[in-house]
């Protein structure tokens, strides 16, 4: 049986290899089970499935190019669950533009043990801003 350890750094490896692919524009790696959730980093939430993949493909292909790496915060391992959070600092280039801006997001994603695979089974991203007041982030939320 793997180590907590060795069964973090698989995960983290994916994580990143993901995450370089997304940037890329490229979201095959982020399909769900039907159980599955996302809390996604553009707003929202969906449900595994076919739903997601569809959604995620849409989003993915707003990015055109990029390059990053991500920052390991935490994580851990239980019986048949693992649980990973980081930050996810990239430099993007978007569709409709060709200047270079940052893309980081603060990350948890959870997975399960299916067989000898791990299965990402949620994922919640957001970016990463800056501090600032309980005001100003109050702000945010009414300025839809």
């Amino acid at each position: 049986m793997e180590t907590a350890n060795a069964v973090l750094n698989e995960l983290l490896e994916r994580a990143d290899r993901d995450n370089d692919r997304w940037i890329n524009g490229d979201a095959s790696n982020y399909a769900f089970p039907d159980d599955g959730t996302i809390l996604g980093a553009v707003g929202g939430y969906s449900h595994g499935g076919a739903a997601t993949s569809a959604r995620q493909s849409a989003a993915a292909a707003h990015w055109l190019r990029g390059s990053g790496d991500i920052e390991f915060l935490n994580g851990g391992v239980s019986g048949d669950l693992a649980w990973l959070t980081f930050i996810a600092r990239s430099r993007v280039v978007l569709t409709g533009t060709e200047a270079e801006r940052r893309w980081d997001l603060r990350v948890t994603e959870v997975f399960r043990r299916n067989g000898d695979l791990w299965e990402r089974i949620h994922r919640h991203a957001d970016p990463l801003v800056d501090f600032r007041s309980v005001s100003a982030a109050a702000d945010l939320l009414t300025a839809q």
